[in-house]
């Protein structure tokens, strides 16, 4: 929906989470929160079996926090959770197939593509469209809408300030860790950028 709530919701959920569960001394994130009744030991999960484990969704999740919004903290705190157990993943692999896919998007490439346009308007729906037609779990996606005043999303993602449409046309901005390719106004090059 690019309604920038569920972003803030997300960096909200995220900051009470490490704030409640993480683990300042090793990295990653306890089962039970800290003002929960003590254990004789905080118990830690990693393995990933029907359901993944906490700590490979909130690496997953804090990688893709950061990208999203540009904030190198979240990512650190991400690589800290994935070093953390990168050794017990080494030894057993298939037990730990969500963290993998952290560890892989950590790895790259990952891309942040920002489409800059007026939300409504078909050269930006053909831009999302292009996107939704593929899987690119290494892209994160954000809506930037062309607005007299700076859109909310430059709050929380502040270098999407000054990604604009082009001519009037719907732009999309293609980045590998920051680093931003030429602007297209071309869905298919837009495509191409993202190794698709």
């Amino acid at each position: 929906t690019f309604d920038v709530r569920y972003l803030e919701a997300a960096i909200e959920l995220q900051r009470v989470q490490t704030a409640q569960f993480g683990d300042a001394e090793h990295g990653g994130f306890f089962l039970t929160a800290a003002d929960a009744e003590k254990l004789i030991a905080r118990p830690k999960e990693l393995y990933d079996g029907a359901l993944p484990s906490g700590n490979s969704v909130s690496a997953l999740n804090l990688l893709r926090l950061a990208r999203l919004t540009g904030d190198p903290a979240l990512e650190a705190l991400a690589l800290r959770t994935a070093t953390g157990f990168a050794g017990t993943a080494r030894r057993a692999p298939m037990a730990f197939t969500q963290f993998l896919c952290a560890a892989d998007f950590a790895l790259g490439p990952a891309y942040e593509v920002v489409i800059a346009g007026k939300p409504d308007a078909a050269d930006t729906r053909a831009m999302l469209g292009a996107l939704n037609r593929g899987f690119h779990p290494n892209a994160v996606v954000l809506l930037r809408p062309d607005a007299p005043d700076a859109p909310p999303i430059t709050r929380l993602a502040p270098f999407t300030a000054a990604q604009k449409p082009i001519d009037g046309k719907a732009t999309a901005y293609v980045c590998r860790n920051f680093a931003c390719a030429a602007p297209t106004t071309d869905p298919q090059e837009m495509m191409s950028r993202i190794g698709r």
